[in-house]
């Protein structure tokens, strides 16, 4: 993928997206990659497949979401994806970036400082950070985290009565989906919809779950993790 299609793509799906942004993005990338050099953020290497499987996989977050004014944690946000992205894309929202890696969170405040961009970033486990942040954000999300039965139990005690987790899914997702039923009912929430896209060179599938949050949930999730490791929801 170029930049140039990158651009178009982002358009075809209503993204909006400035040249000055698109531009940070390519910067972006380009930060990732030569930090990549010194210690582990990305398997992906090549440029051209590097803005199609993570700045444009990212950026589809926001095809069917409206963050403006609104408050987002991204779980494991790991090299800044999608969590950065949407940062760059949605400069309205309120962005927080939660990895248990010090150094990787040290690293996206450090970009995020040098290029005017707000960010929250949180150096801790997302179950731990849940015992002192419970219903405090509009909308969650995760990408290539965990499985969905582990994602529910750590990240919805962080959402708002009427909240939203975004899920990042590939292929299987429906298996996750049914592994994760009786979750639902335990931490009161429901599945709003499901979009379902393509990415556009390696034809790769993609599911973007929204969940919703219904009611409070119980003080005693989460657990720690070794226990929701071990015995999922």
């Amino acid at each position: 993928m170029t930049k140039e299609m990158l651009f178009s793509l982002l358009k075809e799906n209503e993204i909006n997206c400035s040249e000055e942004q698109l531009d940070l993005l390519m910067t972006f990338m380009e930060s990732t990659l030569s930090t990549n050099e010194k210690f582990n953020l990305t398997a992906i290497t090549d440029r051209d497949v590097f803005l199609e499987k993570m700045i444009f996989d990212s950026a589809m977050a926001l095809k069917e979401l409206d963050i403006a004014d609104k408050s987002i944690i991204d779980i494991g946000t790991g090299a800044g994806y999608p969590g950065m992205v949407i940062r760059i894309l949605e400069p309205k929202a309120d962005v927080y970036l939660l990895d248990s890696t010090k150094k990787k969170i040290d690293y996206l405040k450090e970009f995020a400082k040098d290029h005017s961009l707000k960010i929250n970033g949180i150096d801790s486990r997302s179950e731990d950070y849940a015992k002192n942040n419970r219903e405090k954000f509009d909308y969650a999300i995760a990408r290539a985290v965990a499985p969905l039965n582990i994602l529910l139990e750590i990240i919805i005690p962080l959402l708002k009565i009427g909240g939203t987790f975004i899920a990042m899914k590939g292929l299987g997702y429906e298996n996750e989906i049914n592994e994760s039923k009786k979750a639902f009912d335990k931490l009161n929430i429901r599945i709003d919809h499901i979009f379902e896209f393509e990415l556009p060179e390696s034809k790769e599938k993609r599911a973007i779950i929204y969940l919703k949050k219904e009611k409070p949930t119980n003080k005693k999730y989460p657990r720690e993790y070794k226990e929701i490791k071990k015995q999922p929801l």
